[in-house]
């Protein structure tokens, strides 16, 4: 959590508890002032009026800008608090604003960045979300890697794929369920693994399922309009590329075992040589 907040976001000024206890006096004051020149609102209303006004905002601004600065460092906490237990590598706004309750999430996260209480954020305004960079000594987190879940996932994929008529991208779903299914195996046979997948599974598999949806919707309307194609297209494009992604990605996950087996065989073929026991003499 103390990463993504500054010292502005947790710490009081020295000189607020005085400035707010005259602040206060003075309110009290101008207010008293004001019920005691009701009388005078009949003869000069606006001038007097005005006047009063004036003087009480002058003299409230500090509470009143204490206040705000109160609810931006509380603010400020409840996201960084927010960010610090997601166990995601991306977080959108609207699901920042319903976790921590504040309203706009977007909008205020950036104006809290700007008003420097909040640091180490990255925010991706083209796709309205937070992107969570773990720091190197940070372990990842554990991830879920339970059957049933990883089962609905698989499901859902197959349910969407029903609800599409179009054969190409039908196809290329059943691909991508497959791939999918075959890293869900992996992490479940070897849970060590999941690291490697995290970002996988947290977002690209999830935004890749809402473009499906998309697509179901879009492929369902009677009138294939110019936007209409041209967006059914564009997903038809991505799922191209998602399906190289996800074959590179279980590629991936095997880099170590491939180092391990290479280790493994030249060490082998070198107690083989020395033994004379490939035909070849082992040179020294």
């Amino acid at each position: 959590m103390e990463r993504y907040l500054t010292a502005k976001a947790t710490k009081g000024r020295w000189w607020d508890i005085p400035v707010l206890g005259v602040s206060g006096m003075l309110t009290l004051a101008s207010i008293s002032v004001i019920v005691t020149d009701r009388a005078s609102f009949a003869t000069q209303p606006v001038i007097t009026a005005l006047a009063d006004l004036v003087v009480l905002g002058l003299v409230s601004l500090p509470i009143v800008r204490y206040l705000l600065r109160r609810r931006d460092q509380s603010q400020a906490q409840a996201i960084a608090k927010c960010l610090a237990q997601c166990d995601q590598s991306s977080l959108t706004f609207g699901a920042l604003g319903r976790r921590t309750g504040v309203s706009n999430a977007g909008v205020r996260l950036k104006k809290l960045m700007g008003k420097g209480y909040l640091q180490n954020i990255h925010v991706d305004d083209a796709r309205d979300m937070v992107r969570l960079d773990l720091p190197a000594d940070t372990p990842a987190p554990v991830m879920d890697t339970g059957n049933a879940d990883f089962n609905e996932t698989l499901r859902q994929i197959r349910d969407l794929n029903d609800r599409i008529d179009h054969q190409a991208v039908s196809e290329k779903i059943d691909r991508i369920e497959d791939l999918t299914g075959g890293i869900f195996k992996l992490i479940t046979d070897h849970p060590e693994k999941a690291r490697d997948a995290r970002r996988f599974i947290s977002y690209y598999l999830p935004t890749t399922m809402k473009l499906l949806e998309s697509y179901s919707l879009l492929e369902k309307q009677r009138y294939q309009g110019e936007n209409i194609t041209a967006s059914r297209r564009q997903i038809e494009g991505l799922l191209d590329t998602m399906i190289q992604a996800i074959e590179r990605q279980q590629d991936k996950m095997f880099r170590d075992d491939a180092l391990d087996v290479e280790t493994d065989i030249k060490v082998l073929e070198t107690l083989l040589a020395s033994d004379g026991l490939t035909g070849t003499e082992l040179k020294i």
